[in-house]
């Protein structure tokens, strides 16, 4: 029976293996059991590592070998069965749009005026009629010129007509983009900044137009997120036949072979790489949930909420002549979302979003992708109904249950090291949101308090408002530094994103903004993994006495805490401040701000060097945070997507997970904004040194430094 068997054969059933003369092969045919198993962690995760092939071969008793050729069939069978499917939905579009062509046809033939309903006007009529159109447009242009000459001659005299003019030709070039072609962005003549400024981005104009909708699409949206409201409630209702446990770890997520037959749901990309990333989580925050709804219903809240996921949001149209029956206004919205290395792109959605209340005290939010309106570029993921059931508690908390159901294209293989992270589902699943909103409402909860708490060391500052700068300044930090990490790729630069022998990422832009110093900023960021628990990669970092041995700002100096707020449910998560004992190389004295925090996902350590004035003048109040010229750098800790085991949870799952790190920095390169031939290779030797020597120093100190 083995003999009629090809060697390519894609029979998941049974996986063949070479003899040693290289001619037969000896097939062994697989367990009902193993199959399950096998089809199971399939639709989770296609392309395992050698590490996931192991720990598979052991559960079930196969070779790592039987385990690799059973997944290389599996997906060439499935990659034949989708381009098969294909294939007949793209010859059945193809007849489609042939008969709707032979229909258009005729109904040019015999089209009317619409007017009088007559036959269409003659070459005459219509060639009257554009000398018309052409004669008027010369007269509206003579108006324009007419009244952008009073623009001129008004002094800086307000005129609505006029600010009306300005706004609809645009705003006017800058006087410094023929002489410097690299700055190519900005907000008016006077004031340049960066590519996607992170702090004007969520109230930025789209950028895309704004092209009014029409009655059919907006019969469309109102289709597509009321069946998205529906849709969410019945899913976070549904506990036992939609949701279960999943192959690789403890997570819940969606029955595809139910969601199918029940929402009847056809795959958005008609291509075999597609897979379907699906969780849901519960968490109980400390937030009015009134409150909390109205947060997550305004695009700038939600995103600076979200800053650590959320790299940019824009809200396209405000859907307030669609009724979906309650007075939370529905939109269309641009997200992106990034996971905080420079090794991973960030995906790009465009979602409807709509709330509505189903009682006194429960309301959903739910999201849909919508690609109909101002298409751009083909998308990479697309969003299936997903969003969160909130319900009011006593004593102003807030019951949230989040769901994430979300359809990928893989045609672009993930970098190895965050391969588990996407597929186990921790990179952009229910888990990530629902820690990050836990976080962040005790953040803003400790962040409005009257009185110092007990967990915190005021020292050096003596008021609530200067705590309460130094708390704000801390969380500017960690949103630029995150969003620094996205490595933005338009500034003009012929050596943009390069990547170094030793795996650095480098990015270079343009700044010239309150808050930071104008010049050129050189990004270099690195991840690598470690084979060491991120609580202990946490600990390590923060702590003060070792930190001169890595700290470059440190000057190679004792740094002593000076002041300590607590910015969470943890004590570890906190802002602080830090005094080297030496001073710079200028000899200018320097205090460093730092904000960082664990959660059971991971943490962030972002620090940046502020001179003791200007650290003086947001201690006493004196200064708006917003203001301070600062420009921060650190490490983002990832925990991997390995199951925790039941002692991990005990402590939050930290303990016994590897860590993937990223260190990145930002230099400030000099006081001039002229970009000069040749200087990049020196920025890049120097930061490139930075963050090497960095890291392989705090390798040692983890006693990993034969680590990966």
């Amino acid at each position: 029976m083995a003999s009629r068997h090809d060697s390519s054969s894609s029979d998941e059933h049974e996986t063949s293996l070479n003899t040693s003369d290289g001619d037969k092969k000896i097939y062994h045919r697989h367990t009902t059991h193993q199959i399950q198993r096998l089809e199971a962690y399939f639709k989770e995760c296609p392309h395992p590592d050698e590490s996931q092939r192991l720990r598979l071969g052991e559960e079930l008793k196969l070779k790592a070998n039987q385990i690799k050729f059973w997944f290389q069939n599996k997906r060439t069978q499935t990659k034949t069965q989708n381009e098969k499917a294909a294939n007949a939905a793209l010859r059945t579009e193809n007849m489609n749009i042939r008969r709707e062509n032979e229909a258009m046809q005729v109904a040019l033939n015999t089209v009317t005026c619409p007017p009088c309903g007559g036959p269409l006007p003659g070459q005459g009529e219509r060639t009257l009629d554009l000398q018309n159109l052409r004669t008027q447009n010369t007269y509206l242009r003579q108006e324009r010129d007419r009244l952008l000459n009073l623009v001129n001659t008004s002094e800086g005299h307000s005129n609505p007509t006029i600010n009306a003019l300005a706004y609809l030709h645009g705003p006017p070039l800058y006087p410094s983009a023929s002489n410097n072609p690299y700055i190519t962005y900005g907000t008016s003549s006077n004031h340049l900044v960066e590519p996607y400024s992170r702090e004007r981005i969520n109230i930025a104009k789209p950028t895309h137009p704004r092209k009014p909708l029409s009655d059919m699409e907006k019969a469309k949206m109102t289709e597509a997120m009321v069946s998205a409201v529906t849709e969410v409630v019945n899913l976070i209702r549904t506990e036992d036949l939609i949701w279960i446990k999943s192959s690789i770890d403890d997570r819940l997520v969606i029955d595809q072979k139910y969601y199918e037959a029940k929402f009847i749901k056809s795959s958005h990309f008609k291509i075999p790489n597609a897979r379907i990333e699906s969780s849901k989580e519960v968490v109980l925050i400390q937030m009015n949930a009134q409150d909390l709804v109205d947060m997550l219903l305004h695009t700038e809240k939600w995103a600076n909420l979200f800053s650590t996921i959320v790299s940019e949001a824009q809200t396209i149209h405000m859907l307030d002549s669609i009724d979906l029956q309650g007075k939370y206004v529905p939109k269309l919205v641009y997200e992106q979302l990034h996971i905080l290395s420079p090794l991973l792109p960030p995906r790009e959605f465009r979602i409807l979003r709509s709330c509505r209340q189903l009682e006194e005290d429960l309301w959903v939010i739910a999201d849909v992708s919508y690609h109909e309106v101002d298409q751009f570029k083909t998308p990479v993921c697309s969003k299936r109904p997903s969003g969160c059931l909130i319900e009011a508690l006593p004593h102003d908390f807030s019951k949230v249950t989040w769901m994430e159901h979300v359809e990928v294209d893989d045609k672009v293989r993930t970098h190895r090291i965050y391969k588990d992270l996407l597929c186990g589902g921790f990179g952009y699943g229910a888990r990530r949101w629902t820690t990050t909103l836990k976080r962040m409402c005790e953040r803003l909860s400790l962040g409005n308090v009257s009185a110092f708490p007990l967990t915190d060391h005021p020292g050096v500052v003596q008021t609530i408002k200067g705590r309460r700068n130094i708390m704000n300044l801390g969380e500017r930090m960690l949103k630029d530094f995150a969003w620094m990490l996205k490595m933005p790729e338009k500034s003009g630069f012929p050596q943009q994103n390069t990547t170094s022998s030793s795996g650095v990422r480098i990015s270079t832009r343009v700044i010239n903004k309150a808050g930071q110093p104008p010049s050129f900023i050189v990004c270099a960021g690195m991840s690598l993994c470690l084979p060491t628990a991120p609580l202990q990669v946490y600990n390590v970092l923060k702590n003060v006495e070792v930190r001169h041995q890595w700290d470059k700002f440190c000057e190679s100096s004792l740094v002593t805490e000076v002041a300590r707020f607590v910015t969470g449910g943890d004590n570890n998560n906190c802002v602080n401040i830090l005094r080297p004992s030496s001073t710079t190389n200028n000899g200018a004295l320097m205090m460093i701000i730092q904000d960082s925090f664990i959660d059971a996902l991971g943490g962030m350590v972002v620090y940046a060097p502020v001179d003791v004035r200007t650290a003086e003048a947001v201690f006493s109040g004196n200064a708006n945070p917003s203001d301070v010229q600062i420009l921060p750098s650190g490490f983002i800790i990832s925990r991997d997507a390995r199951p925790p085991s039941a002692a991990d949870e005990l402590d939050g799952g930290l303990d016994n997970c590897k860590t993937i790190l990223t260190v990145a920095f930002q230099i400030l390169t000099g006081g001039s904004t002229n970009f000069v031939e040749g200087q990049m290779e020196e920025w890049t030797t120097y930061i490139n040194y930075l963050i090497s020597s960095t890291i392989q120093t705090v390798k040692v100190m983890l006693n990993c430094n034969d680590g990966q």
